[in-house]
């Protein structure tokens, strides 16, 4: 009898143990991935690089003849110039947008401050002066809760600008800092991702010693497979997105018959990038600035281009790039909205890659495997 109400209890605390094995191991590989990315994103990057270049380096060793290492350092080679001139045909179109840009800078500013200049005569000088009279005819105490009023204004104005420059310093500080750690991070991605991908059959070889090696390598091998279709997805959708972005920009500022038109729409679709500023870093400065110089039909066509760009992206956004990484749009703008109400910018993008690794981790069958393995199922 006791044995009975045994066997039932017993079933229970093995699969209570094995669900809290489960999640232990999970929380474990969470905190091992957030602290990897945290001190040797530079080795994870390498990691994913030597991976994707793998395929690359097998053909060209096989078709050539040249040593693994070889076909290695010549794939990296060209990773390496092809990255540096499309950094040197960017820098170039914007050191020439600029030294344009500047040529005409002066006389726009004084043709704004011109036209600061008369709206302050015709407009602020006539209201101050009657505020003048409008504040003599008030009370003593009156005027002294006014003047309270505006300096603690005043003040939280000055605070604000303050704030704001001194944060704009400290990034610019931050940035040019952090110079000597991105180069030298950099030529450490290229080295590591070149022995990686070198010794790769050696490396193959260490891991099929291991014990689990043999139960984990076909959903491991599945695994990749559907990360590296699925990341190849998401770039083809973004390849897409800023093409599309760039191609409406570029034919509206030809219409309004704007100078550096090309320049200017291959910059918007490279800030398009952004997650959820985008063109609003050119546009809206842009449009403010012909607002105050009295270009009203400019301002009007301007602003009329920015937001049927930003239209036309929110709306093929979800539809593109569920087509790209296999989601539903409606997943991936809740998805969007949680990891940007939870992490802000970062939860952008961190909100549809945990997406992309809950599909693949049930595309390979994982959390049936967890299942089967918590309820003491033995697979078939």
């Amino acid at each position: 009898m006791n044995d009975r109400k045994e066997g039932p209890l017993r079933n229970y605390l093995l699969i209570l143990l094995r669900a809290v094995i489960v999640f232990g191991m999970i929380v474990l590989l969470l905190a091992a991935l957030y602290f990897a990315v945290r001190t040797a994103l530079p080795f994870l990057i390498a990691c994913i690089l030597s991976l994707f270049l793998n395929p690359i380096v097998s053909f060209i060793a096989k078709k050539t003849g040249l040593s693994r290492g070889l076909a290695s350092f010549l794939t990296l080679f060209i990773l390496f110039s092809i990255a540096v001139s499309l950094l040197l045909i960017i820098a170039a179109a914007l050191i020439r947008g600029i030294a344009s840009f500047s040529k005409t800078v002066p006389g726009q500013l004084e043709s704004l401050l011109g036209d600061l200049q008369t709206y302050f005569f015709a407009h602020l000088l006539p209201s101050w002066e009657k505020t003048v009279n409008i504040f003599s005819g008030l009370t003593k105490e009156q005027q002294h809760m006014l003047q309270v009023n505006f300096e603690g204004m005043a003040g939280t104005l000055i605070n604000f600008l303050n704030d704001i420059a001194v944060r704009l310093l400290s990034s610019l500080t931050q940035f040019v800092s952090s110079l000597p750690d991105t180069l030298f991070s950099t030529v450490f991605v290229f080295l590591a991702a070149f022995f990686l991908s070198k010794d790769s059959e050696q490396i193959k070889k260490r891991l099929a010693m291991l014990p689990f090696f043999s139960t984990l390598r076909r959903p491991a091998k599945k695994m990749w497979q559907e990360l590296k279709k699925t990341c190849a997805g998401f770039v083809r959708a973004q390849i897409i997105l800023v093409s599309l972005t760039m191609i409406l920009i570029y034919i509206g500022l030809l219409v309004l018959r704007t100078k550096y038109a090309f320049t200017i729409a291959f910059i918007s679709a490279l800030v398009d990038l952004i997650p959820y500023l985008g063109t609003g870093i050119i546009f809206i400065p842009w449009i403010l600035y012909q607002y105050l110089t009295h270009h009203y039909f400019l301002t009007i066509a301007l602003t009329v281009l920015y937001a049927v760009s930003v239209v036309q992206r929110q709306l093929i956004e979800p539809k593109i790039l569920s087509s790209g990484i296999g989601l539903d749009p409606l997943v991936i703008l809740i998805a969007l909205y949680f990891g940007f109400r939870w992490l802000g910018f970062a939860g952008l993008v961190i909100g549809p890659l945990v997406l992309i690794m809950i599909r693949i981790l049930h595309q390979v069958g994982a959390w049936r495997l967890l299942w089967n393995y918590i309820i003491g199922k033995k697979a078939s």
